[in-house]
């Protein structure tokens, strides 16, 4: 699998510098909701269920986008530095294909499947 080019490079930096901006702007939106639940007088019980769901899901969903932000800005670090684009793992190329459809992959899909 060849290395990627300069053109690619440039491409992928802008999807990474694009993500970035995106995932922190989702973060700050659903900040507020992350806040713990006031229990309100005039609630029912199942409101206070819902409302106690409906944040468990917002704070499991502010996880996994500040770890995917995490992996954006580890591999903005990795692209200064010459590492972006080579598995972690078995330091082969990584397909472009695959950082197109995720700039923040670092490694191949064999061994991200084997990883799974």
């Amino acid at each position: 699998m060849p290395e990627l080019t300069n053109d690619q490079r440039i491409i992928l930096k802008a999807s990474l510098d694009r993500l970035e901006q995106e995932l922190k702007e989702l973060l700050m939106l659903t900040e507020a909701g992350a806040k713990p639940v006031m229990l309100k007088e005039n609630q029912g019980r199942l409101s206070r269920m819902d409302e106690l769901h409906n944040q468990s899901i917002l704070v499991a969903n502010r996880t996994v986008t500040s770890n995917r932000l995490k992996a954006v800005l580890l591999e903005k670090q990795r692209m200064e530095v010459g590492g972006y684009g080579f598995c972690t793992s078995c330091e082969e190329p990584i397909a472009f294909k695959r950082l197109e459809a995720y700039p923040e992959a670092s490694m191949c899909i064999e061994c991200q499947s084997e990883n799974e």
